[in-house]
């Protein structure tokens, strides 16, 4: 008697758990006030919830898991203190130019962003891309972007105007290099997460446009890098593919 109701109760939860709904934190752009979706067990449920059917730009928007986060917010704070690290080993030039860098991504907030895609027309017509939800998550809505962010060891980074048809090469124009920077090869990061790498030199260059709200990377060279930084820059991409859009 005693097993059977222990397996009864033990096939119990696992079906409670089976039906178990989510709980997604709405945050809107420039609002303290957020809405909870707390009935929705698959993407397509909470898309088409009024809470955020119709009201955010689908390529940039961010959904983020509980514990994802934590390990991203981990990951942050390693790649800060790895950039302080590098920075108090050098002087001039090069340590002025690690810490703009290191100033940049302290305005950056991250989350545990999960790359799938949130565009609802996507998610009907492929069955496979409506993942199921359980857990606690947090949803960044946006309006469609009106500008790309130059980022890395690049003068005069920040936001700048983007404009149709423009190579990634052009937004570089006028911005110059600091100590220890890549010249020939820039890294795109679209406003989904996906990154691409983008020949930017007079000799390599590739016509390559960039989509509103994209983020252009110029990472230190790898002469630039000592032998124990030498996967900075795919730290400080991967930090800037998980932040929360503006």
């Amino acid at each position: 008697m005693k097993n059977i109701l222990a397996l009864a109760s033990l096939l119990g939860g696992l079906a409670f758990n089976a039906l178990a709904d989510s709980q997604v934190t709405i945050y809107y752009p420039n609002a303290s006030q957020t809405a909870v979706v707390s009935d929705a067990q698959t993407l397509s449920q909470l898309l088409a919830s009024p809470a955020v059917k119709d009201r955010s730009w689908w390529p940039g928007t961010v959904i983020a898991e509980s514990l994802a986060t934590a390990a991203a917010q981990q990951h942050y704070q390693q790649t800060l203190a790895r950039l302080q690290r590098w920075a108090a080993s050098e002087e001039g030039e090069r340590a002025a130019a690690i810490n703009a860098v290191l100033q940049q991504l302290k305005t950056v907030r991250v989350t545990g962003r999960q790359f799938t895609s949130l565009d609802p027309d996507w998610i009907r017509l492929r069955p496979e891309a409506n993942r199921r939800l359980e857990g606690e998550y947090s949803l960044y809505t946006l309006q469609r972007p009106t500008s790309i962010t130059l980022a890395g060891a690049i003068a005069g980074s920040g936001k700048v105007v983007w404009q149709p048809g423009r190579d990634t090469r052009d937004y570089l124009v006028g911005h110059a290099r600091l100590s220890g920077a890549e010249r020939n090869v820039a890294t795109v990061i679209a406003p989904d997460g996906a990154t691409r790498e983008v020949p930017v030199a007079y000799w390599n260059h590739r016509h390559v446009e960039v989509a509103p709200g994209s983020i252009i990377y110029l990472g230190f060279s790898s002469w630039a890098l000592p032998d124990e930084y030498h996967d900075l820059n795919q730290q400080i991409i991967s930090v800037l593919t998980h932040r929360i859009p503006d």
